[in-house]
Order: structure tokens, then C-alpha cells, then sequence
């Protein structure tokens, strides 16, 4: 089965399961696919997968935001900025993996191998 159908039967489960749209269908997932990456929904990734995809971009933007905002006027040096970026992108990513294997589990979603099957 190719990616698409296996998208929208994805996409299709977890609408029915009652699970908000932006919860199974995050904006960043939304602009990587129209991108041409091909990435599942997260509630069918794995704990690994969720971690790293989560740290990889909340880390950079939290260090944006913080950077601008707050530790440029501080004058807290770029290594230890992008050290505490890294600890939010971590403890950000670790709770969203967290979230997403106990909601999967909860939800008793189909495995993404057997989707369409």
C-alpha cells in the first residue's frame, strides 16, 4: 500500500478515535509532508522517533525565543544557551513520547504495517 492511503487511513482512525486534529495532525507535520518528507503521525512513530523528532524542533526554537528575548540581554554565552535549549528540547521531546505511547496504547490504534490490510 503506498504512503497516502496509509496517511489518510492513519489520519481517518484517529478522527474516529476522537483524537483532536491538531493533536494527530500537528502543523509541523502538515508542512514537512506538503515538503516531501514522509513522516507518519506521531501516534504512530516510536518512542524514539517522537523523542528525537520533538527535541529537534523545539530545541532551536525555544533557543530562539529565549535568545531574543531574555539571555542576549543577560549575556549568557551561546554554548550555554544552546546547552539549556537542548535540556528543554529533551525534557520536551521525552514528555511528548511519553504522551503519545500511552495514548496509542490507551486508543488501541492499528499498527502502521497493517493499516489497510
Amino acid at each position: 500500500m503506498d504512503y497516502e492511503t496509509k496517511i489518510q487511513l492513519a489520519l481517518k482512525e484517529l478522527s474516529d478515535k476522537g483524537v483532536w486534529k491538531s493533536n494527530y495532525n500537528p502543523p509541523i507535520d502538515r508542512l514537512l509532508r506538503k515538503l516531501g518528507f514522509r513522516i507518519r503521525p506521531p501516534y504512530y512513530q516510536g518512542f524514539f522517533s517522537n523523542f528525537v523528532f520533538c527535541l529537534a524542533y523545539v530545541a532551536p526554537i525555544w533557543w530562539g525565543f529565549e535568545w531574543f528575548f531574555e539571555w542576549n540581554e543577560v549575556g549568557i554565552s551561546m554554548l550555554e544557551a544552546a546547552y539549556k535549549s537542548l535540556q528543554c528540547g529533551a525534557l520536551f521531546g521525552l514528555l511528548m513520547s511519553i504522551f503519545y505511547a500511552i495514548r496509542s496504547k490507551q486508543l488501541n490504534l492499528t499498527d502502521w504495517d497493517l493499516l489497510g490490510e
